[in-house]
């Protein structure tokens, strides 16, 4: 028997097109009738079905086109496994349905159904079996992987009935695909958007972090010119008044070091460095006792004053808009740990930071020249400031026994007067700061006369002019400006001529 093809209706509707078997086709490989049909009823069949029907008896293939005659399907005959599998192959239009025989010579349906799913793997796969032969339908079902199984004689009605839901179902898979191929489709041009999103994003991202990192460069640079600036005035004062530049001097790079040990960011140092230049403008007009004396040390008649001293102080530096922080740090520098202090009785983290490192700082510059000359009478002031009457002594020096025991005073206040985390920190500053000095002390420092100075050199010493005036402070790296100047001073006789330079 001849392979045919036949159809019920000449004016079938459009063609369902054959899917890949491995990768489903995009949307564009698709019809537009099953575009259109996913908006549609999916409980009727929507498009042209092609049918193959697999049996060795003509009378079995007879009888199954007459259950389709007023189907509008196109059915393909064929009377082997192997003439069914040619025409898969060589169809033009995708097989929707196959119905195949179990028992026929050379290729049992099991064994076509096996091949023809490698060929058609959508197609819907029906076997047809005369007896209940329970062996062969697990063989079907294993490898053919069969959708249904009939038995012979079959009823007309309920195979057509088959038919059109493994038809619907058929459709509804083929359009899920068609979705989910869609879903996928524009998830990959959503993700492709995404991501062309994002590299701009990160552009502008970046454009953004340079420009604000130029921004960031030039507002340091003035506020390093402003300090500068700052700086240069200062000097004045020491040069007026040595002891009082010194121990200003000394306090602001105190809180500036104790600063950057608690890891406080360069614009707040730089602020704690000018406060510590600062902090005791408002006792300008009192005594020289109140600069020099601790407080309960102040004539009765003064203490008022030297209470309104931060106050004062902030108020004079309110003009400068830049120095707000400073004068914060200048207004709450007495104010104590616990409270007990003024103007305004703030106690632990209520005090501003860099208000609690200034007092810290200055009440150990002050003590580090309150103590007397003889080593009794150092322990006799200490015995009086904390209550201990026999006191060990680490060193015969005095120079080391004041700085021990200024350390144990600042301990001993900790916790009422200090905040014990920056005297903690003190101390370790304090002491790395000596240790560094052991080492310069086996470096060599060699008088080098003026006209033999070079650019880099660090200054080994202190250099001041004849009359006592700072001019240099030890550690100044010597550039081009700074060795004019010092050949001009020497020229004209205020300097000796030779400069000091740790080699």
């Amino acid at each position: 028997m001849s392979p045919t093809m036949s159809s019920a209706n000449t004016t079938a509707p459009s063609p369902l097109k054959a899917l890949p078997a491995k990768a489903p086709p995009s949307s564009s490989g698709c019809p537009s009738a099953v575009r259109k049909s996913i908006q549609g009823n999916p409980m009727s069949l929507k498009h042209d079905h092609v049918l193959l029907l697999v049996d060795d008896e003509p009378s079995i293939l007879n009888a199954l086109q007459r259950v389709f005659r007023k189907e509008k399907f196109s059915l393909l005959l064929a009377n082997s496994g192997e003439q069914a599998l040619r025409l898969l192959s060589e169809s033009e239009r995708p097989v929707s349905l196959i119905i195949s025989d179990q028992r026929m010579p050379q290729m049992s349906g099991a064994e076509f159904f096996e091949k023809a799913k490698e060929v058609a793997p959508d197609a819907v796969r029906f076997l047809l079996t005369g007896y209940s032969d329970v062996k062969d339908i697990i063989s079907a079902v294993n490898k053919g992987e069969i959708h249904r199984y009939l038995t012979k004689p079959w009823d007309d009605e309920a195979l057509l009935i088959e038919v059109r839901q493994a038809l619907e179902a058929y459709e509804l898979r083929l359009e899920n695909r068609l979705l989910a191929d869609l879903v996928r489709q524009k998830n990959v041009e959503l993700t492709s958007l995404m991501q062309e999103l994002e590299h701009k994003v990160a552009e502008r991202t970046h454009e953004l972090q340079e420009k604000s990192l130029e921004l960031e460069q030039a507002n340091l640079s003035l506020e390093r010119g402003f300090v500068d600036t700052f700086r240069l005035m200062f000097s004045l004062i020491e040069t007026i008044n040595p002891k009082l530049g010194s121990y200003l001097s000394f306090v602001s790079q105190l809180s500036r070091k104790m600063g950057a040990a608690l890891q406080m960011d360069p614009i707040e140092l730089e602020h704690l460095e000018m406060a510590g230049l600062l902090h005791d403008a408002g006792l300008l007009g009192l005594s020289k006792q109140a600069f020099e004396k601790a407080y309960e040390e102040i004539p009765d008649a003064e203490k008022a004053l030297y209470r309104q001293h931060p106050i004062i102080g902030q108020i004079c530096l309110q003009p400068v808009p830049k120095l707000d922080i400073v004068g914060v740090y200048i207004l709450y520098h007495h104010e104590n740990f616990d409270g007990s202090g003024f103007p305004e009785k703030l106690k632990g983290e209520e005090i501003p930071l860099g208000a609690r490192i200034l007092h810290v700082a200055a009440d150990y510059a002050m003590l580090l020249r309150r103590w007397p000359e003889s080593i009794a009478d150092i322990k006799t002031m200490y015995s009086r400031m904390t209550g201990e009457s026999f006191i060990k002594l680490q060193s015969d020096k005095r120079e080391d026994i004041i700085v021990d025991l200024t350390q144990r005073v600042m301990l001993f206040r900790s916790g009422t007067v200090y905040d014990p985390q920056i005297v903690k920190k003190l101390i370790d500053v304090v002491n790395a700061e000596r240790q560094q000095n052991l080492q310069r002390r086996s470096e060599t420092i060699v008088d080098i006369r003026i006209k033999f100075l070079k650019e880099g050199m660090v200054v080994g010493k202190d250099i001041r002019t004849k009359d006592g005036r700072l001019l240099l402070a030890r550690e100044a790296v010597l550039n081009k400006t700074l060795i004019g100047a010092i050949r001009r001073l020497a020229a004209d006789g205020f300097i000796g001529e030779t400069v000091p330079i740790r080699m």
